[in-house]
């Protein structure tokens, strides 16, 4: 087991998690860059060098292969290399993501039903490295080609095509779409204060490691975040997933009726949503089920048959 910290704290909130699963499993959690005891150097706080962050931890230690668990900034990075490494994450828990609308989940799959022929495949970051710079989506890329070569023929365009021409422009680029994590993303005493009380013992168990923080991994860590693209992954992916969130999260929304129909869409039996009420961005600090539902979720053969009352259950149509 591997677990990953969010954009507060530590590896260590996850000690209570790691003191029920250490019964069965060898568990892991490590500190990302401008976190705890990690190096502090924002050339290494993108989310793709904390994804190699993992790569090589993984690597160092001899680990083949690990069920993972993250949190907020945690779920972000096991979400993206599951994607890219399947074979080496059986399972993967993710607690409190950032699971955003980006507006366009009626047109992003035809006709209500999952075809993924017809989705086009999603760009390959480690291709370019996690120095590289932000590129523009594959279809706005696509359009802008055919375009500039239409105007290159002719010389000139019709208006209409000279209208699409300019919103194509416009179009920002790709990790720049529908990025509403720049925008909740504070300094680290102030997300700690959203999340807790000052007179709460969660608040004094996460502020010792305020310190240890370097407040501008938060939002480099997010700057290149894609809110239709999370939803895409979640949504092709093969990972038999939990999804738990917080119902009272002051962080990060709780995900809307719209977005959990579009993640679990023909593959109820390899995502399985749990929505805790009355808890807020902490679930592994706030409510004691979560280490057992983490427990339950690691040993079920079908997740799908999984049975809690918290489950989320997709409404027929």
């Amino acid at each position: 087991m591997i677990l990953l910290h969010g954009w507060i704290g530590s590896w260590r909130y996850w000690i209570p998690t790691m003191q029920l699963l250490q019964m069965k499993y060898r568990v892991y959690a490590l500190d990302l860059y401008g976190f705890g005891d990690s190096a502090k150097d924002p050339k290494r706080y993108s989310l793709e060098h904390q994804i190699v962050l993992l790569a090589d931890f993984m690597q160092e230690l001899g680990i083949p292969k690990a069920a993972m668990i993250g949190h907020g900034l945690g779920a972000l990075i096991i979400t993206e290399y599951a994607r890219r490494y399947s074979d080496r994450v059986p399972r993967m828990l993710i607690v409190d993501a950032p699971l955003f609308d980006p507006g366009d989940l009626d047109r992003r799959v035809p006709a209500g039903r999952m075809v993924r022929q017809q989705r086009p495949a999603l760009p390959e970051p480690e291709d370019a490295g996690p120095n590289a710079p932000t590129v523009m989506s594959a279809s706005a890329a696509m359009r802008a080609a055919l375009l500039e070569a239409a105007r290159a023929r002719s010389g000139s365009l019709p208006p209409e095509l000279e209208k699409m021409a300019r919103a194509t422009a416009e179009i920002p680029a790709a990790g720049q779409n529908h990025n509403p994590l720049l925008a909740l993303m504070d300094s680290p005493e102030a997300l700690l204060g959203k999340a807790f009380r000052r007179s709460e013992a969660n608040y004094e168990r996460l502020a010792v490691d305020l310190a240890k923080i370097d407040p501008e991994v938060l939002r480099k860590s997010v700057e290149n975040f894609d809110a239709g693209r999370m939803l895409d992954t979640l949504r092709l992916s093969t990972t038999p997933t939990l999804v738990i969130h917080g119902g009272q999260d002051p962080i990060i929304p709780m995900p809307s009726e719209e977005i959990l129909n579009y993640i679990t869409l023909d593959k109820e039996n390899l995502l399985l949503p749990i929505l805790l009420p009355n808890v807020r961005h902490f679930p592994m600090l706030e409510d004691d089920r979560f280490p057992r539902l983490a427990s339950e979720f690691l040993e079920v053969p079908d997740i799908s048959k999984l049975e809690v009352k918290e489950r989320w259950r997709r409404r027929t149509r």
